[in-house]
């Protein structure tokens, strides 16, 4: 009965191990997700492509991942990249994630309304979440 016991523990801690790097890299994959429609986005902006057409869509996946985003860093998900600030201050990291999702929103409404001249400043904003939160909780 020992054994059993002693197995089931293994078995459960285990469990525990891959799922914890399995929420890593599901995060990692949302982040990176966001980080290739900032690309894009970014090679639209700089007319190192011309798929102006796409910006209104771009937005709308990134506005979408920012929200996901918000819930990709359960207790219990340290790794990655992800400094431990993360789960150690969750106040301010909340507030970056909410700054990140309030600049996307604001991009993805001057987006849809397609008037370069309010894409650019709000696009920027975005960028700036971005940084203001990696330079806080990423290595």
């Amino acid at each position: 009965m020992k054994r059993f016991i002693y197995l089931a523990l293994a078995t459960s801690l285990c469990l525990t191990v891959i799922a914890d790097e399995d929420q890593v890299e599901y995060r990692q994959e949302i982040m990176s997700a966001i980080g290739g429609s900032m690309g894009a986005l970014g090679k639209i902006l700089k007319e190192e492509v011309d798929r102006t057409d796409d910006i209104a869509q771009l937005a709308v996946v990134l506005d979408e991942l920012a929200t996901i985003a918000q819930h990709v860093f359960p207790e219990g998900s340290e790794g990655g990249e992800a400094l431990l600030d993360i789960w150690q201050e969750p106040e301010e990291f909340e507030e970056r994630l909410t700054a990140f999702k309030t600049a996307t929103a604001a991009f993805r409404k001057a987006a849809e309304s397609g008037e370069m001249a309010n894409i650019g400043p709000t696009i920027s904003e975005v960028g700036m979440a971005c940084r203001g939160c990696h330079q806080q909780f990423r290595e």
